[in-house]
């Protein structure tokens, strides 16, 4: 996103150069590319986020600006006077669904004069990387960079009797775009039309049948907001993006709509002072206002610092958040640009945490794992699965995805379990919803194996729910096993023999005995667990080339290769690593004796490997080899 500096001035008052304003906004979270001088004005090129579809635009910026250095936003040019006048001409608009578009507004504007736009517009489109075409083109242009709210024209008396009926494109559907390119449609893009023809691909771009020309004297000014998921899904299948879907695409600020409309319109009537403004008209789908609910000792422990109420709502306030508390919960408000990427309280705790300033977090040790911060469940898990490795069984892993038949062949419901929307094939058209079929799965693909123990720990879905389950399937031979392994993990479900007709469905020749349980029953205990975890230990790199250097020795079989390179690494500060790349037996070598071979790697810390360094070290280390370890190098 290209932000002119004087342009951004318009809407908060800086008093940063633009190298250090780059420099903070770059530790606010906005990555400044670069800085290019144009003119008297210096563009900054931001790298922005695909979750910050807000600040694709100048007031975008601007608000992130305003909150950096706590202040106030200019906005008393985002709030013209309009002269609404009734001269006779109206459109009809019709959503067919107000989930592809839940808010459309528009004004029509008479009286219109097509001519260049003034200088000092056309210089700032410049400086973003637009191309000036007129007056009317180049202000919606700007409305849109400027506010972040994509903006069309159309010619209202290209449009029969001011019908814009908008709904989804049949298949095979045509449009010829406003840059001559004729477009096949893909089934589901967002268009708008009246009885004799399509003539706008919403949200992406307009078509040639309502182009403004020179002969334009009434307009439809429209500023929409379109269903993000449609448009993106339209412009990658039509491999067609714009300045408009990239913003759709993002999500648009659903308030955005009537206050990008009027700045337009301010702006044409400066342009053409003769034209007449219609009343606005604005459909709009009624919407809920965004609340989280925040838990400050959980917004204090993830962030690392104590947060009171006071500050939280001080540093809020400067995003425009509103916050409010009741019964030490705290209520915040999302304002309505910011609801596509703030959806859930850790996403709030970021946004505090910008504010305090990330290098104002002390250093501190992290603390060492305990059994009350270490994730319970997890731990449960890992126990289950150690006692069942124990007894001789082998876990394996399953894909969650199955088709139908496995559902419908062990009496489950499919009305129960989760449906896949889009499958990739018939096969993967339902998450599971138990852990059997996969087993079982696995047990038909090993027919060649004498004896099947096998276990899986993994996630099973039913309607509105997920879980863990625990699922072992075992051939008919395995009783004991069955059962000590669930006296192990306290399981009390029931051994189950497999049905004949389920085990000829998966193509399994002999009797299988299988036990499901849901790992919330189980009754294990989880502090044997614990990792006893070693304090870490930097060691530097060089920044020059290592040296490697390949050692092979004779030694007693019972010798262990980790021992040689425990000895080998205390030999010298420049041994970075040894790394053990062969070991094998032979008679060639004596009785009871094996080759192991290493990669000896060396470095220094202040320049390359010295050769008479090098070759002193490797004699170390074949001498302290030989005589501690009885070992003879081999050539």
């Amino acid at each position: 996103m290209k932000i002119p500096y004087n342009w951004l001035k318009d809407y908060v008052e800086i008093s940063k150069s633009p190298e250090g304003l780059a420099n903070d906004l770059s530790s606010f979270g906005f990555t400044v590319e670069s800085i290019t001088k144009v003119d008297s004005d210096f563009v900054l090129d931001l790298e922005i986020n695909p979750n910050r579809g807000d600040c694709l635009s100048i007031l975008g910026i601007a608000r992130e600006t305003a909150a950096l250095y706590n202040l106030q936003l200019i906005t008393n040019n985002l709030q013209p006077k309009i002269v609404e006048e009734d001269f006779g001409k109206n459109i009809k608009v019709t959503i067919s669904d107000t989930k592809i578009c839940p808010r459309f507004t528009a004004r029509i504007i008479d009286r219109i004069e097509i001519k260049p736009s003034p200088e000092w517009l056309q210089k700032r489109l410049i400086a973003y990387g637009f191309r000036p075409i007129n007056n009317i083109v180049d202000i919606t242009n700007y409305v849109m960079v400027a506010m972040g709210q994509p903006l069309h024209a159309f010619d209202y008396n290209k449009i029969k009797d001011g019908q814009m009926n908008i709904r989804l494109s049949k298949k095979d559907e045509e449009l010829t775009t406003l840059d001559g390119k004729n477009h096949k449609l893909p089934e589901g893009a967002i268009v708008i039309e009246d009885d004799e023809k399509i003539y706008d691909l919403a949200g992406i771009m307009g078509g040639i049948k309502s182009e403004i020309d020179d002969k334009t004297k009434t307009i439809v000014l429209e500023g929409a907001i379109f269903d993000s998921k449609l448009i993106r899904r339209a412009s990658k299948k039509l491999n067609h993006m714009t300045d408009a879907s990239y913003r759709y695409e993002r999500g648009v600020d659903p308030n955005g709509t009537t206050v990008g409309i009027d700045l337009a319109v301010d702006l044409i009537k400066k342009s053409c002072p003769e034209v007449q403004i219609s009343k606005l008209i604005d459909i709009e789908q009624k919407k809920e206002v965004k609340e989280i609910i925040l838990d400050l000792d959980k917004v204090s422990s993830l962030l690392g610092i104590e947060i009171s109420f006071e500050k939280l709502q001080e540093y809020l306030q400067r995003l425009n958040f509103k916050a409010s508390i009741n019964e030490q919960k705290v209520k915040v408000e999302v304002p309505s640009y910011r609801i596509y990427d703030v959806k859930i309280w850790q996403d709030v705790a970021e946004e505090i945490i910008r504010i305090y300033g990330y290098d104002k977090i002390s250093e501190s040790q992290l603390a060492t794992y305990s059994a009350a911060l270490m994730n319970q469940e997890w731990q449960k898990k890992e126990v289950v699965k150690n006692e069942l490795e124990k007894l001789g069984l082998t876990e394996v892993y399953s894909y969650s995805l199955i088709d139908k038949n496995q559902i419908e062949l062990l009496g489950i419901n499919l009305n129960d379990c989760v449906e896949i929307a889009n499958p990739m094939s018939r096969e993967t058209q339902f998450l599971r919803p138990s852990l059997l079929p996969s087993l079982l799965g696995q047990a038909s693909r090993n027919p060649w194996s004498p004896e099947i123990l096998i276990f899986e720990v993994g996630k099973v879905f039913i309607k509105n729910e997920e879980k863990w389950q625990v699922g072992i399937v075992v051939t008919n031979n395995s009783e004991k096993v069955v059962k000590d392994a669930l006296e192990k993990i306290s399981c009390q479900s029931e051994v189950i023999n497999v049905d004949q007709k389920v085990l000829d469905f998966y193509k399994i020749r002999r009797k299988i005995k299988a036990v499901i349980c849901d790992l919330n029953d189980l009754k294990v205990a989880t502090q044997d667990i614990l990792p006893t975890l070693k304090k870490g230990q930097y060691k530097e790199v060089s920044k020059f080339p290592p040296t490697v250097r390949d050692l092979a020795f004779i030694v007693n079989t019972e010798i262990k290769a980790d021992d040689i390179s425990s000895v080998i690494k205390e030999i010298s500060e420049n041994i970075l690593f040894v790394e053990l790349f062969d070991e094998f037996s032979s008679d060639k070598f004596g009785q009871n004796k094996k080759n192991v071979a290493y990669h000896i790697w060396l470095q220094d810390l202040s320049s390359p490997m010295d050769e008479n360094k090098t070759n002193l070290i490797i004699k170390n280390i074949i001498e302290k080899v030989t005589e501690k370890f009885q070992a003879k190098l081999r050539s």
